[in-house]
């Protein structure tokens, strides 16, 4: 799984695993069918990322295998998932394996594993579908659901129009008529994924263009200071008193404080009661973006509010 972006990853497939398992059935040129979530645990050694069975006209089994590291090797592991996958279940497996970017890009990675023996003949041919998400179109990935579509802005073609490719993002979830806190969702999960790809200041650029406000991303970091930075210009702007001041600041560390909260919540489940009243017990708004920044590093509520 592609580290530090798998808990937004699993996130969408866990929301969305029939849009996914739709998505991986075409690439794989199966038919479509029910799809529900396996356990991925193949022995005590073995992990896959994920695991869908599909129950159409011939029941199967699909495999994905997520990347966003180039490293050779990795047919080796999508072999070995397989076989076990098809000890476990019984039923034929066919792999996918989904490159994020560019960089994830390995010379092995042909769709085609032979392995030869003593005599150098191969004595046993594997297949797996390669999808390279950048040469995807924009178009083909948000119509494949919405638990897919945040990966139309990881495509080329995005890369050469963020901002338009960004916009037809947003349309495509407003278009379904999502609930506020679902579409927030998906708007975070895309914006934590932009960060495979584009830098800071990119990402940067679209948020002002865009004038959106974002609470769950690997932007939260520059949101946070922007709203801490506009709540304070209006401030001055208005002339208002020192106390209304103090009264917008600590506004400010509130809603830092929620931020904090709420990536947390993501990443490791809802905050126990006393993590709650630790966070808020934070009250430097320097302290607040740096636990933000570790969210997805820390390993746990503790290993959070250890954060200087």
């Amino acid at each position: 799984m592609a580290k530090p972006f798998d808990a937004t990853l699993n996130t969408l497939i866990d929301a969305h695993v029939s849009d996914w398992a739709g998505f991986l059935a075409a690439r794989a040129g199966l038919l479509p069918g029910p799809a529900t979530a396996l356990d991925t645990d193949l022995s005590a050694t073995l992990q896959a990322d994920r695991l869908f069975r599909l129950d159409g006209p011939t029941p199967a089994v699909l495999h994905l295998e997520l990347e966003s590291t180039g490293r050779l090797g990795v047919p080796g592991e999508l072999l070995r998932y397989n076989v076990s996958a098809w000890g476990v279940t019984g039923l034929p497996v066919h792999s996918v394996l989904v490159l994020l970017r560019p960089k994830a890009n390995a010379t092995d990675q042909t769709g085609h594993l032979d392995v030869a023996g003593a005599d150098g003949r191969p004595y046993l041919s594997f297949g797996y579908t390669v999808v390279r998400v950048w040469l995807e179109s924009v178009g083909q990935l948000l119509a494949a659901g919405l638990g897919v579509a945040p990966l139309a802005l990881l495509t080329n073609e995005a890369a050469a129009d963020l901002p338009g490719a960004f916009a037809r993002f947003r349309d495509r979830l407003r278009a379904d008529g999502l609930p506020a806190n679902v579409e927030r969702g998906l708007l975070g999960s895309s914006f934590v994924l932009c960060g495979l790809r584009y830098d800071r200041n990119r990402i940067e650029a679209l948020y002002r263009d865009l004038s959106m406000t974002l609470e769950d991303s690997t932007t939260y970091q520059l949101i946070l200071e922007k709203g801490i930075a506009l709540g304070e210009a209006r401030g001055e702007a208005r002339g208002e008193a020192r106390g209304e001041a103090r009264g917008e600041a600590r506004g400010a560390v509130s809603e830092a404080q929620d931020i904090v909260l709420r990536l947390g919540a993501k990443r490791f489940g809802a905050a126990p009661a006393d993590a709650v009243a630790a966070v808020r017990g934070v009250t430097e708004r320097d302290r607040l973006g740096r636990m933000a920044e570790r969210v997805l590093d820390a390993t746990g509520w503790d290993d959070l509010l250890a954060t200087a």
